[in-house]
């Protein structure tokens, strides 16, 4: 499932009978009926499938693909060690030839002078007492004749074919040719038109040439694939073995295939038999890797490209950047070929190159300047910024969402540094009011701080009083000092969309993807972090009924670790929705969601993880209660709070069941009035 997921069941069980019925074979209930809903009655009728399409198959769980894999292989065993009776059935391979051919095959053909100077040399440095000694990697003893330097200057410069003959000095496409050609015509020409093909023709369309049934050309590729792939196998010793095993290291995770040509330059060259390069037959052949959009990638680019953005997580800093020597997934010669291969690569998977660094944070004009400032190491002008941004944004925009970010400092008129840096700022007043505070103590005076200011700088008063009362200070009875609990600039778990309060603790609802079930972690809403007070660079485990479950804050993101085992327990398909539980005792479990059935309020329950109550208001009591809203707010306010936060399906669907909550309207208790004070008032600001 994980390593042959595109084989189809032909390929990965060729003995399996053909005629066999599904029924008879004992899968579980719900593989059967995946299977016969669709028309597939026997093991014929499924031949065709790949493993990944059937992963794709909605409510089909990992558990359940692999007790039918399982089953389908021991009917593959026990057919192919029944006897066979097709009288038609022809062996795939040809004839072997004779012992006396394949040694005859494999003698050097040496001109005798390459002989003759093998022995001159060999003979002088026995000669001299140096008999065990290797013959090309010793330096030659003072005083040898000139006629052995001569001999081993020769020798240095020996080829394969001086050494082979020209005619018996097979190149990887020859070597291909030759095991290829050890088919019979029919195998050759079905893998050519299937299997090699860059447009592959089918099964009925071949078998309508040849005057056979679309099984028979089936049985034909998958014996003839057998066969190349038994000699592709690493526990051969043979050369296309050798040839394999040389284009899996070479490619090592991830290279251009420019980078492979050039290491080995005869996989350039055309196969005859099937009219294919030698690494499109190479890589249709081995499974260990995958060619594709000129890159190759080991077991496949969609696992190169997650593995990338995984270690990519762990060396960006808190801009987003990484350098892009700091990242090491191509294993290649110079450093800096590497380097200009690395770039290439990430470019490939999205993702911007700025010089020598990596920029993973450029979705807000705040993030990518940041990202900039943080490479270059000194201030800039809007104007610099801009000029090297990929994207077209305006300096006046850019100037705004800067003076409005604490990352960014203004250092001069139009020069703007990292706030971390602490450079002297510029008409900054939180600067100057921090810089205040430094002076005296933490505390000071209002009046006499706004005098000081506007005196200094051409702002306004109410300017000064404004910044002096907002984040990250505090004025109380006309004293200003810095706030004693920072608002948190993120948003919370009763903002965080799909994310749910429950009696006991918190749900997420995740949709679980192909990934999930092969093992990946997944990126965690930061509210998590916020319930579990967990800090940057930190790890945790959770208990969890099926053994510890780690959440980490190791990268830009938190994540979670893999929940692949709780979905094998439930046998959860691609596709479904769960909920990611965590405790107020910090304990960890996952829950499937509900199905939907076509009634909105129900629908939007199951979506929040609540189970439908026996009246309109203990279900609008859930639904508040999930977001943290107080009862009292109406219904209008409880669909507005569910869009604000993203849910804009539990929206449409509270939107939809209106009729049925009108009744609770009328019940709520009146609305509590509170005054707004400057911050909130900043906030909707």
């Amino acid at each position: 499932m994980s390593q042959l997921s595109r084989w189809t069941i032909a390929q990965l069980f060729p003995t399996a009978g053909a005629g066999v019925s599904l029924d008879a074979l004992g899968f579980p209930p719900r593989g059967l009926n995946m299977f016969t809903r669709r028309g597939y009655r026997t093991v014929e009728d499924i031949a065709g499938l790949s493993v990944e399409e059937i992963l794709d198959w909605k409510n089909f769980g990992a558990a359940t693909v692999s007790t039918v894999l399982q089953i389908l292989a021991d009917q593959a065993v026990a057919d192919a060690a029944a006897p066979e009776n097709d009288a038609e059935d022809e062996n795939v391979l040809r004839t072997a030839p004779a012992q006396s051919d394949v040694q005859e095959s494999t003698e050097l053909v040496v001109d005798a002078s390459i002989v003759d100077d093998l022995r001159v040399v060999a003979e002088w440095l026995a000669l001299v007492g140096l008999p065990d000694t290797p013959l090309f990697t010793q330096t030659l003893p003072i005083g040898t004749p000139q006629n052995v330097i001569r001999a081993r200057k020769r020798l240095e410069v020996v080829t394969s074919t001086g050494v082979l003959g020209a005619d018996r000095a097979l190149d990887a496409a020859g070597i291909l040719d030759e095991s290829i050609r050890k088919l019979d015509d029919r195998a050759v020409g079905i893998l050519r038109d299937r299997m090699f093909a860059d447009s592959p023709r089918t099964l009925d369309t071949i078998g309508a040439t040849l005057g056979v049934t679309r099984e028979r050309v089936r049985q034909i590729e998958s014996k003839a694939r057998s066969a190349l792939l038994t000699e592709l196998s690493h526990a051969g010793t043979g050369p296309l073995a050798s040839l394999a095993e040389a284009a899996q290291r070479t490619i090592h995770d991830v290279l251009p295939l420019a980078a492979l040509l050039e290491e080995i330059p005869s996989l350039k060259n055309l196969v005859d038999s099937v009219q294919q390069p030698a690494w499109r037959v190479l890589d249709r052949l081995d499974d260990s890797y995958e060619i594709e959009d000129e890159w190759c990638a080991s077991p496949t680019v969609e696992a190169a490209r997650t593995a990338t953005a995984t270690q990519i997580e762990e060396f960006v800093d808190s801009y987003g950047v990484a350098p892009l020597a700091s990242l090491d997934f191509i294993d290649i010669e110079p450093a800096e070929r590497k380097r200009t291969i690395t770039a290439e690569w990430l470019k490939y998977c999205g993702y911007l190159i700025d010089g020598d660094h990596l920029f993973t944070r450029i979705q807000s004009v705040q993030d990518y300047a940041a990202s900039i400032l943080s490479v270059v190491g000194s201030p800039l002008s809007a104007d610099d910024i801009i000029a090297r941004f990929t994207v077209e944004r305006s300096v006046r925009s850019l100037r705004t969402a800067l003076a409005k970010d604490d990352r960014f400092t203004r250092v001069d008129r139009d020069r703007w540094g990292l706030t971390e840096w602490g450079l002297d700022t510029y008409s900054d007043i939180r600067s100057l009011i921090r810089e205040e505070l430094a002076k005296n103590g933490g505390r000071v005076a209002l009046d006499p701080l706004v005098d000081k200011i506007t005196s200094k700088y051409s702002v306004s008063r109410g300017s000064v009083v404004t910044y002096a009362s907002s984040a990250p200070f505090e004025t109380n009875d006309g004293m200003v000092q810095l706030a004693t609990s920072p608002r948190e600039v993120r948003k919370t778990p009763n903002q965080t969309r799909r994310m749910f309060r429950r009696p006991e603790g918190w749900a997420v609802r995740v949709k679980v993807t192909k990934d999930h079930l092969r093992g990946s972690g997944s990126v965690a809403p930061t509210a998590v972090a916020a319930i579990l007070d967990l800090q940057p660079g930190q790890t945790l485990q959770l208990e969890s009924p099926l053994g510890q479950q780690m959440i980490a804050w190791t990268g830009v993101q938190p994540s979670f670790g893999t929940i692949r085992r709780f979905l094998l327990e439930r046998d959860t398909a691609a596709g479904s929705d769960v909920f990611l539980i965590i405790n107020d005792d910090r304990t960890f479990a996952v829950e499937e969601a509900r199905e939907p059935i076509g009634e909105p309020l129900a629908d939007a329950l199951a979506l929040v993880g609540m189970t439908p109550q026996s009246t309109p208001s203990d279900n609008y009591r859930s639904l508040c209660a999930a977001i943290g809203l107080p009862e009292s707010s109406g219904i209008s306010s409880l669909i507005g709070a569910y869009r604000e936060r993203g849910d804009t399906d539990i929206s449409e669907l509270l939107l939809a069941s209106r009729n049925s909550l009108e009744s609770v309207e009328t019940a709520l208790p009146d609305p509590e009035v509170e005054s707004a004070n400057v911050d909130d008032i900043l906030d909707l600001l």
